[in-house]
């Protein structure tokens, strides 16, 4: 689909479930590729048309979205677009207000986490993977909590877990995003981990206004993992991808 934003005509894919009534409320994701991919190589390998949802994968300018150094959208352009397809989604749709959520992977993470920063007020929650966190992805975040779930591979090596530089910009570690995302939500400092699989745990914060939730990959490379892109033997096919609809709450119907 297309439609004229920030005065650029931009487009987006989106997947309608299989089993959708007209007139019952359904949840949103929205989809964001990482630098250099698009829309229709993020719905290959997420396999988020499964979602008991909406899934919107939107095309980034120049394959790339804002809160990056390489984004040409700085400035607030894509959030402005995401504003904009809500609003067309919502004159076709019966969208359920209260259930929007964002998820991405690198660049695209990053965004997903920039609109949870940015835009706490539309969206239920966030779930970024292998997220690129630039200092602009968290410049003047609000102080409303927002649920957030956190995937990230210990051995990426394109975006290290602890940090580093990149396209000669700082970006931060993931323990710094999740200590900040622990203050926005008011969580306690006390925390329980689950051992998802042989190579994956899961950290949940404890005694936060909304859920905040983190998922390290050991020796996790920079891939959405359990996708085909991620050749490694010990996770689990779509592990990402079914993490992210258990932590929104969203369930899965197999499309064909």
């Amino acid at each position: 689909m297309k439609l004229t934003s920030a005065q650029q005509q931009r487009q987006f894919i989106i997947s309608v479930p299989r089993n959708f009534y007209p007139g019952r409320l359904i949840p949103v994701i929205f989809a964001f590729h990482g630098y250099r991919e698009n829309a229709a190589l993020m719905q290959t390998y997420s396999h988020l048309d499964e979602a008991q949802a909406l899934v919107i994968y939107p095309d980034g300018l120049n394959q790339s979205w804002e809160g990056a150094p390489y984004a040409v959208t700085n400035g607030g352009k894509d959030r402005e677009f995401v504003q904009d397809i809500l609003k067309a989604l919502t004159t076709i749709y019966p969208v359920d207000k209260d259930r929007i959520f964002a998820t991405g992977f690198s660049n695209g993470g990053g965004f997903a986490a920039m609109i949870g920063c940015q835009m706490p007020n539309l969206f239920a929650g966030i779930a970024p993977v292998s997220a690129a966190y630039y200092s602009a992805v968290h410049e003047n975040c609000s102080h409303t909590p927002v649920a957030m779930l956190d995937i990230h591979g210990t051995e990426d090596p394109t975006v290290a877990y602890e940090g580093g530089i990149r396209h000669n910009t700082r970006y931060d570690s993931v323990p710094e995003v999740l200590s900040q995302a622990a203050k926005r939500n008011h969580c306690q400092e006390q925390t329980s981990t689950y051992r998802i699989n042989s190579s994956a745990t899961r950290q949940d914060w404890h005694g936060c206004d909304l859920p905040l939730s983190h998922i390290r990959v050991g020796e996790g490379i920079h891939a959405w993992p359990g996708a085909p892109n991620d050749k490694r033997e010990n996770v689990p096919q779509n592990m990402a991808t079914d993490e992210v609809l258990r932590f929104f709450g969203i369930t899965k119907v197999p499309r064909h």
